[in-house]
C-alpha cells in the first residue's frame, strides 16, 4: 500500500501552485507513495485528472467562513483517516499556521512549502510565522527568496518548479493554428498569464500596454487568468479604449498553445516566489520582461530581462517592443540542467519525494 500524503494548498483556479501540484501527483511512483487533497474551496482545479490518478478530495469550509468551523471540518478529515501520518502544506503566507495547528495537535507531521517571496497581508504573516515555524517539521521552498520570507533563518530545501518541458517546446504549426483561434494572425503579441489580484498588478500590466499600443497599434495583448481584480480591470482596458486590443481569455487550459502563440511574455509582478509560468514562458522559448521583485532565480535562460517597478511604463514598452525581431530557440536543455523539467528531477525533488514516502 502507498504511504497516503494530506495535501493541503489546491483552490479553484489553476495557478502556480495547483500546476505544481499536478506535476508532483503526474510523476509519483504511486504504488509508493500517493496525494489527496484538502481544500477550503468549493471546487478544486484539476479535480477530474487528480480523482482519475486515484486522488481523493475533501471539502472544508474556508477561514473567512469561521475559523472554527474550518479548523473543527480539518481535525474532522483526519480523525477519519489516520493514515494520514503526514500532511503537506504547499502555502503563499504564514496565515496557514490556523490550518497547521490542527494536525500538529493532533501528532501529524506537518510539511510546510512556501510557494510565495511576499505577501499583501505582511503584519498577519509576520505574527503567524513564529507558529508556523514551531508547527513545521520539515522545510521547502520553490526559491530562496520564498524560502527566507516564510522560515527567517530557518533551513529549507529549495525546490526547483518542474514542468513537462517538451510540452512547452517551441511548435511553429501549434503557433499558427493558435494565432488564428485567437484573431491575432498578423499582430505582435503580448502575453499576460496570472490571477488578477494586486500580487500580479494587472493594472500596471494595461499602463505598460498601453504605451506598446500608442507605439504599435498592431499589437495585442493576450490576459490570461481570473481574480477579485477581474471587473477592476476590465472597466480600467476600458477607459484607456484598449478594449479592441486586449483579449480577456479568462481561466484556460491550453497555456502551452498559448504561449507558442505570443511574441513575448510580461509579468510585472509586485512580489513572487518562483512563478511557475515564468518557467513555462522560458520553455516555449519567448523573451520574458519580469519585474525586479520577482526572484532572479527564475532566469534560467538568456531570455529574461528585470525592470525595475519604478521604471515608467514608457520603459517597459520600448523594453518588449525590442523583442519584435526576437529569434526563438530550443530551451529543452537550460530547462533540465537548471533541474526544472519533470523528466530531469534535481536532487533535491528527489530528496522531497524520498521524504514523503517514508513511512
Amino acid at each position: 500500500m502507498p504511504e497516503r500524503i494530506l495535501v493541503y494548498g489546491m483552490t479553484d483556479n489553476p495557478g502556480g501552485i495547483e500546476t505544481y501540484l499536478m506535476n508532483q501527483l503526474r510523476g509519483l511512483d504511486r504504488e509508493k507513495v500517493m496525494f489527496d487533497f484538502v481544500t477550503d474551496f468549493p471546487t478544486m482545479a484539476y479535480a477530474d485528472e487528480a480523482t482519475a490518478l486515484g486522488a481523493k478530495i475533501y471539502y472544508i469550509p474556508a477561514k473567512s467562513k469561521g475559523l472554527l468551523a474550518h479548523m473543527k471540518a480539518m481535525a474532522a478529515v483526519l480523525r477519519a483517516h489516520p493514515e494520514y501520518k503526514k500532511v503537506y502544506f504547499n502555502i503563499l503566507d504564514a496565515g496557514a499556521a490556523f490550518t497547521e495547528a490542527v494536525p500538529w495537535l493532533m501528532h501529524r507531521t506537518v510539511i510546510t512549502h512556501s510557494h510565495n517571496g511576499s505577501t499583501d497581508k505582511l503584519r498577519l504573516h509576520r505574527l503567524c510565522r513564529p507558529f508556523l515555524n514551531l508547527f513545521t517539521k520539515k522545510r521547502f521552498a520553490c526559491s530562496a527568496l520564498a524560502a527566507t520570507y516564510m522560515f527567517g533563518k530557518r533551513k529549507a530545501t529549495v525546490i526547483p518548479n518542474m514542468i513537462s518541458a517538451a510540452d512547452y517546446a517551441y511548435c511553429p504549426a501549434t503557433r499558427q493554428s493558435t494565432r488564428d483561434a485567437l484573431g491575432v494572425e498578423e499582430n505582435f503579441v503580448v502575453c499576460h498569464i496570472g490571477r488578477l489580484s494586486h500580487q500580479k498588478n494587472p493594472l500596471g500590466v494595461l499602463d505598460i500596454f498601453e504605451e506598446v499600443y500608442k507605439k504599435d497599434p498592431t499589437a495585442r495583448l493576450l490576459s490570461v487568468g481570473t481574480g477579485e481584480m477581474e471587473q477592476e480591470v476590465h472597466a480600467y482596458a476600458e477607459k484607456k479604449n484598449l478594449d479592441r486590443a486586449v483579449r480577456f481569455l479568462g481561466k484556460r487550459s491550453d497555456i502551452a498553445a498559448i504561449l507558442q502563440a505570443a511574441d513575448v511574455f510580461l509579468l510585472p509582478s509586485f512580489y513572487e516566489g518562483l512563478p511557475i509560468v515564468a518557467i513555462e514562458a522560458q520553455a516555449a522559448g519567448l523573451p520574458l520582461i519580469l519585474s525586479d521583485a520577482v526572484s532572479k532565480e527564475s532566469a534560467i535562460t538568456e531570455n529574461v530581462r528585470f525592470l525595475r517597478l519604478a521604471d515608467p511604463p514608457s520603459v517597459w514598452a520600448d523594453a518588449i517592443l525590442d523583442c519584435k525581431h526576437f529569434e526563438r530557440r530550443p530551451t529543452g536543455e537550460s530547462i533540465a540542467r537548471a533541474g526544472y523539467d519533470r523528466a530531469h528531477p534535481s536532487a533535491a525533488e528527489s530528496e522531497l519525494r524520498r521524504y514523503l514516502a517514508q513511512p
